[in-house]
């Protein structure tokens, strides 16, 4: 087992002497950074990018996109800190404490302790995920049909944990995914079916229909908000603190980079529930509790150190189990798929090249890149944040277009990617779930292929199907993660029905009194 973490090690830090990759890896964090502060968030950044990574070999694309997923961790909490938008929803906490920080004239400690947070969680996890992952690599067990079925099954499971407040609306988002993925051939007899088109034969193309239902929805939805940020921006000068000030919030520091490569390893919950845990955590330990919420650095250290930490904690599931950990983690899962790569316990042994270039190209490099770089881009991202929105988005959108047309050149593709787009804006606008299609539309041809494929190589008997040690297990863990998800999903519905109950009846409270007033 030691020999399998140093070889990992070795071969992850051999990847980043070869420097065309470490140009991309440069060119990414850059991209990753910029994409962070003007607030279009990790799923834009990495989805644009998408279809120039498919045309790259496969362990830079792996490299390229887990490097943007960690530099746009770190640069979505610049702007929070310096105008108090956050560029994802797990930097709400930083925005309100770090722009609080910020208007106190503590510009600069707030930037170092995000900035010393944010490495140090990442470089925690790191080494986390190797330890979880590389262990797979001893699997001898040879998977069949039956297997890769059941393997696909526990990628489908991890949409219960995605589904959002409403369990319903989830699973038809999933249904409508599952639909569209039946496109094309049979994958047993070959009958054509839906298709309506002739280039339709092949079934749809996945990287047009993602890049419509995640990137270009995100982008129409976009456009409709109006940041003024001339408004808010102010002028102020931030030098780097004294090392005893970071000092102190080093136990917050490393209780996040913890907890949040937890949270993050769980499928479904991620970086902002990674955040909010770490910073109730902070404050209940914290002797200055009262500081929560009105400009604490402890707040800030304990929020960015699990929010990063949680990127590497989410790509344990993606490459050891074949379970997206986050919507950001599809995209790197359909590079794989579409590369030929099942992530999941075979990957490591089949390809561990990719274990290697996420682990030392993908997560270690741009760490290092974002040390360097972290602090100085800090000093000039105001500017950044106070471009043009509109004319960022659109630049956008033209190069999704551009991209997605330079795949297979076509057209089609272009109008697939834009029409799915806009089905994907009413999914988000009416709460239906666009990560549960996705995913669903990744998986369901791999699903329904090795399941029918496996029962004719067991000559159609189901029992002989589940069975077997491994599809038996898997489908036992699948079940349990199944009841577990919809146990915490129903849950989080009565909270929140409990919540708007609680509120309407302090809405109608304060009716009436105004009206016997």
């Amino acid at each position: 087992m030691i020999d399998l973490f140093v070889n990992s090690i070795q071969q992850g830090l051999l990847m980043c002497w070869d420097p065309i990759l470490m140009l991309l890896i440069f060119a990414g964090v850059l991209w990753g950074i910029f994409a962070g502060a003007i607030t279009i968030g990790p799923n834009l950044a990495v989805g644009v990018i998408l279809p120039f990574c498919l045309t790259l070999p496969p362990t830079y694309a792996v490299g390229l996109l887990c490097a943007v997923n960690v530099a746009v961790s770190y640069g979505n909490s610049i702007p929070a800190i310096l105008i108090g938008v956050p560029g994802t929803s797990s930097a709400m906490l930083t925005s309100i404490d770090g722009y609080a920080l910020h208007r106190q004239g503590k510009t600069g400690l707030a930037l170092a302790v995000q900035y010393y947070g944010a490495l140090t969680g990442q470089m925690v996890s790191n080494f986390y995920y190797l330890f979880m992952v590389v262990p797979l690599a001893q699997l001898t067990y040879v998977f069949l049909g039956p297997e890769m079925f059941a393997l696909y099954a526990l990628g489908i499971v991890s949409i219960v944990a995605i589904t959002g407040d409403n369990l319903v609306k989830g699973l038809t988002a999933c249904a409508f995914g599952f639909a569209l993925s039946l496109a094309g051939r049979d994958p047993v007899s070959g009958v054509l079916r839906f298709d309506l088109f002739y280039d339709l034969r092949g079934g749809l193309e996945i990287t047009p229909t993602i890049m419509g239902l995640l990137v270009a929805a995100e982008l129409y939805r976009q456009f409709r908000q109006n940041f003024k940020w001339a408004e808010i921006a102010t002028k102020f000068e931030a030098k780097f603190p004294a090392f005893k000030e970071l000092w102190r919030v080093t136990p917050h520091v490393l209780a996040g980079s913890v907890i949040g490569t937890l949270v993050g390893a769980i499928p479904g919950l991620g970086g902002t529930q990674a955040a909010f845990m770490s910073y109730n955590q902070s404050k209940l330990w914290s002797k200055h509790p009262e500081e929560y919420g009105h400009g604490s650095i402890e707040g800030v250290a304990a929020n960015e150190a699990a929010q990063n930490a949680s990127q590497a904690g989410e790509m344990v599931p993606t490459f050891g189990l074949g379970i997206p950990g986050s919507s950001t983690m599809v995209f790197l899962f359909a590079a794989m798929l579409m590369n030929g790569f099942i992530p999941g316990p075979l990957l490591i042994q089949q390809a561990p090249q990719l274990l290697y270039a996420a682990w030392g190209p993908g997560l270690l490099a741009p760490t290092i890149m974002l040390a360097i770089l972290g602090w100085p881009m800090c000093m000039v991202l105001l500017k950044v944040v106070t471009l043009n929105r509109t004319m960022i988005l659109t630049s956008a959108l033209i190069l999704c277009m551009v991209g997605v047309f330079t795949l297979n050149r076509s057209g089609l593709d272009v109008f697939f990617m834009l029409f799915f787009g806009i089905i994907g804006y009413f999914m988000w606008r009416y709460g239906y779930p666009v990560a549960c299609a996705s995913l669903a539309l990744v998986l369901g041809n791999g699903l329904e292929g090795h399941l029918r494929r496996g029962l004719v190589l067991l000559d159609g008997s189901w029992w002989a199907f589940v069975s077997r040690p491994w599809v038996a297990l898997i489908l036992a863990v699948s079940f349990a993660l199944l009841i577990y998800g919809t146990w915490g999903t129903i849950k989080l519905m009565r909270q929140n029905a409990a919540y708007r109950r609680k509120l309407l009846a302090a809405h109608l409270a304060s009716v009436s009194v105004s009206r016997t007033s």
